[in-house]
């Protein structure tokens, strides 16, 4: 039989339309479990840029619920978190990261805040807080063998405070702490008769002083010590006219360091103690606060402004406030508030501190002396590092 030659044949039935049955397919990838879990947290990101919120694991929607869900679970996996780095586009996986020592604060200063020169921190409103003197700070007074010498001056003070000859302004700066000069410390006066050399103690440069009390009493403590007890309920004496301030107020300001309370009704926000937001604006604070009610990042309530600090020199206000809430970290707001349209919104930049663990705070990051401190939320107080560990 001969055979046929069919070459033609197979050519013309190539070039035709059915000449596709004749390419392999390809053959289906696989999907990896990293492909599944990008894909998951992709999903995540849509829901975050649609609704400008993170997803509540509250809510009675089960499909955001789970995706709250999933995001808590990535974000509890050190390895998941890891590798979807490259897609985090919106900074889901970040958190604020608590400084844990002086050289973790140095190498990972990614802001700058510690090289910069000649920055001022400028307070420009202040709200007493009443609080009682530490224990410590008593202790280390004793008895002024010489009080006669400084009792007339404490008369002459008080008789000035009640004429008008003299006035109370907020202590605010430790450089406003000088020789010769009235201070209201713990509800008592206090007089400063000398500064000593200042020294490295601890990695922070400190001074001995003689401090003079009203009661007769008298304290070596440090310049630094005694700034701190000041925060806490410090008042300088000053003549009526007198401008108490060391802070150069020509420079342009680049904005402000706010912080606000709450005037929530909500039982679960009105009984949390030393409650407040610590904010950024570039616009003056009384603006920036003024539509609180209707803002869930002001908890859907008023706000009343406790603190404000123009920022001006070199420091940028942005990496300030920042800073700020990587020290106060550990004391942030765990809380969910339902906005106006009626979507859950998880509020940021509020913290359970004290008020005047923040004014201390913000000084010492304008003094660079912040990198020997550490907050502790339980007992709420900035602790001095030890050296010796």
């Amino acid at each position: 039989m001969t055979k046929k030659d069919l070459t033609d044949e197979l050519i013309s039935l190539f070039n035709s339309d059915d000449g596709t049955l004749f390419i392999p397919k390809e053959k289906a990838s696989v999907t990896s479990p990293d492909d599944r879990l990008a894909e998951s947290f992709k999903q995540i990101t849509y829901f975050v840029e649609e609704y400008d919120r993170r997803p509540d694991i509250e809510s009675l929607d089960i499909n955001e619920a789970m995706l709250a869900k999933r995001l808590e679970a990535i974000k509890n996996d050190p390895k998941k978190a890891e590798a979807l780095d490259q897609f985090d586009t919106l900074g889901l996986l970040a958190g604020p990261e608590i400084p844990k020592s002086v050289e973790d604060l140095f190498e990972n200063d990614k802001f700058g805040l510690f090289s910069g020169s000649g920055s001022e921190v400028l307070k420009v409103k202040n709200v007493p807080a009443y609080v009682k003197a530490a224990a410590d700070s008593i202790a280390r007074r004793k008895k002024a063998e010489d009080f006669n010498l400084y009792k007339q001056g404490f008369a002459e003070m008080q008789e000035g405070l009640k004429s008008g000859k003299y006035k109370l302004v907020r202590f605010t700066n430790s450089n406003q702490i000088k020789v010769g000069r009235y201070y209201i410390s713990m509800g008592l006066m206090v007089f400063v008769e000398n500064i000593g050399e200042k020294k490295i103690i601890h990695g922070s440069p400190k001074a001995r002083t003689r401090l003079i009390f009203e009661n007769g009493t008298e304290s070596e403590m440090y310049d630094r010590s005694l700034a701190i007890d000041l925060y806490e309920d410090g008042y300088c004496v000053v003549s009526e006219d007198e401008i108490f301030d060391d802070v150069n107020i020509t420079d342009p300001i680049k904005g402000y360091i706010y912080v606000v309370r709450s005037l929530s009704e909500d039982p679960r926000i009105n009984t949390i103690e030393n409650l407040y937001k610590i904010g950024f604006s570039t616009t003056p604070v009384s603006k920036r606060i003024s539509d609180a009610k209707d803002d869930p990042t002001y908890l859907m309530a008023e706000v009343e402004l406790v603190e404000s600090f123009k920022i001006t020199g070199e420091y940028n206000p942005q990496k300030i406030e920042h800073f700020i809430h990587r020290v106060f970290a550990d004391a942030a707001l765990d809380l969910s508030i339902i906005d106006k349209n009626g979507r859950s919104y998880i509020p940021r930049e509020w913290y359970c501190v004290p008020i005047h663990i923040i004014r201390l705070a913000v000084e010492l990051i304008d003094t660079g002396e912040i990198v020997n401190y550490i907050y502790e939320s339980k007992t709420q107080e900035m602790k001095e590092r030890s050296y010796n560990d």
